[in-house]
Protein backbone atom coordinates (compact mmCIF):
# COMPACT_ATOMS: atom_id res chain seq x y z
CA UNK A 1 0.00 0.00 0.00
CA UNK A 2 2.96 2.39 0.66
CA UNK A 3 4.18 2.58 -2.87
CA UNK A 4 0.85 2.92 -4.62
CA UNK A 5 -0.08 5.79 -1.67
CA UNK A 6 3.34 7.68 -2.84
CA UNK A 7 5.16 7.05 0.68
CA UNK A 8 8.30 5.41 -0.58
CA UNK A 9 10.40 8.13 -1.93
CA UNK A 10 13.07 5.51 -4.00
CA UNK A 11 13.26 2.12 -4.07
CA UNK A 12 16.80 0.48 -4.36
CA UNK A 13 18.12 -2.92 -5.56
CA UNK A 14 21.83 -4.16 -4.57
CA UNK A 15 21.46 -7.67 -6.52
CA UNK A 16 19.16 -9.23 -9.50
CA UNK A 17 17.86 -11.69 -6.14
CA UNK A 18 16.42 -8.30 -4.32
CA UNK A 19 14.45 -7.30 -7.29
CA UNK A 20 12.96 -11.03 -7.82
CA UNK A 21 12.35 -10.83 -4.09
CA UNK A 22 10.74 -7.96 -3.39
CA UNK A 23 8.77 -7.98 -6.39
CA UNK A 24 7.76 -11.77 -5.72
CA UNK A 25 6.44 -10.62 -2.12
CA UNK A 26 4.96 -7.49 -3.30
CA UNK A 27 0.97 -8.45 -3.53
CA UNK A 28 -0.06 -7.27 -7.42
CA UNK A 29 -1.05 -4.08 -7.05
CA UNK A 30 2.04 -2.45 -5.39
CA UNK A 31 4.40 -4.61 -8.06
CA UNK A 32 1.97 -2.94 -10.56
CA UNK A 33 2.57 0.58 -9.26
CA UNK A 34 6.11 0.40 -9.35
CA UNK A 35 5.68 -0.59 -13.03
CA UNK A 36 3.19 2.37 -13.72
CA UNK A 37 3.58 6.22 -13.00
CA UNK A 38 4.27 7.75 -10.79
CA UNK A 39 6.15 5.48 -9.24
CA UNK A 40 9.25 6.11 -7.01
CA UNK A 41 12.61 6.40 -8.69
CA UNK A 42 14.64 2.85 -9.15
CA UNK A 43 18.02 2.53 -8.47
CA UNK A 44 20.32 -0.25 -9.22
CA UNK A 45 24.02 -0.54 -7.77
CA UNK A 46 25.04 -2.18 -11.77
CA UNK A 47 24.53 -3.08 -14.64
CA UNK A 48 23.41 -6.59 -13.92
CA UNK A 49 20.96 -5.72 -11.40
CA UNK A 50 19.55 -2.62 -13.76
CA UNK A 51 18.76 -5.58 -16.68
CA UNK A 52 17.14 -7.54 -14.06
CA UNK A 53 15.05 -4.58 -13.22
CA UNK A 54 14.30 -3.98 -16.98
CA UNK A 55 13.79 -7.65 -17.32
CA UNK A 56 11.08 -7.75 -14.92
CA UNK A 57 9.42 -3.94 -16.10
CA UNK A 58 10.69 -1.94 -14.00
CA UNK A 59 12.35 1.59 -15.54
CA UNK A 60 15.62 2.40 -13.79
CA UNK A 61 16.20 5.96 -12.80
CA UNK A 62 19.76 5.59 -11.20
CA UNK A 63 22.71 3.72 -11.88
CA UNK A 64 25.98 3.14 -9.86
CA UNK A 65 28.74 3.72 -12.01
CA UNK A 66 30.99 1.96 -9.26
CA UNK A 67 29.52 -0.93 -8.31
CA UNK A 68 29.06 -0.46 -4.44
CA UNK A 69 26.83 0.74 -1.90
CA UNK A 70 29.29 3.38 -1.83
CA UNK A 71 28.99 4.46 -5.40
CA UNK A 72 25.26 3.46 -5.02
CA UNK A 73 24.77 6.40 -2.17
CA UNK A 74 26.88 8.59 -4.59
CA UNK A 75 24.65 8.18 -7.05
CA UNK A 76 21.51 8.16 -5.34
CA UNK A 77 22.72 11.88 -3.86
CA UNK A 78 23.67 13.19 -6.98
CA UNK A 79 20.28 12.14 -8.77
CA UNK A 80 18.77 13.78 -6.09
CA UNK A 81 20.36 16.75 -5.76
CA UNK A 82 20.33 17.10 -9.77
CA UNK A 83 24.50 16.34 -9.60
CA UNK A 84 26.42 14.23 -11.92
CA UNK A 85 28.02 11.55 -9.79
CA UNK A 86 31.60 11.41 -9.68
CA UNK A 87 32.23 7.76 -9.37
Amino acid sequence: AAIREGRIDIVTFTSSSTVRNLLAILGPDDAAALKGEPRPPIACIGPITAEAARENGLAVNVMASEYTVEGLVEALVAHLTGQEATS
